[in-house]
């Protein structure tokens, strides 16, 4: 399987900053299988177009930093008296779904990719 971004292209053109060297190729490759379900696997691998490329990027940033996020599932902390509030991890997966949908909707919505048919 082919990732629709690489390192090279997250640097250089998507400018990324966020992901680093070593786990790029993880969570490109997370990208790559969560645009494959939205668009059915019709994306061209020979000739991978930008938008495909730039939602990759996208998605793969948003994944890495729901994986660096506080895996207590704290979603507020009071000092006074301490209160402490949790998010579960069911909410924090909704979350992060809709967040990633939003992302390749907004990327490919106008590409044709997404079309499902009849």
């Amino acid at each position: 399987m082919t990732n629709y971004a690489d390192f090279t292209y997250y640097v250089s053109t998507y400018k990324g900053a966020v992901i680093d060297t070593a786990s790029l190729y993880l969570y490109a490759r997370k990208a790559t299988l969560e645009i494959k379900k939205y668009t059915l696997g019709n994306v061209d691998e020979a000739n991978i177009p930008d938008d495909v490329k730039m939602c990759c990027c996208e998605v793969a940033e948003a994944l890495f930093k729901a994986d660096q996020e506080d895996t207590k599932g704290i979603a507020s902390e009071k000092v006074g008296e301490y209160t402490v509030s949790y998010v579960s991890h069911e909410a924090k997966e909704k979350l992060l779904s809709v967040s990633v949908r939003s992302i390749i909707y907004n990327w490919l919505a106008m590409t044709g990719l997404l079309y499902r048919g009849c």
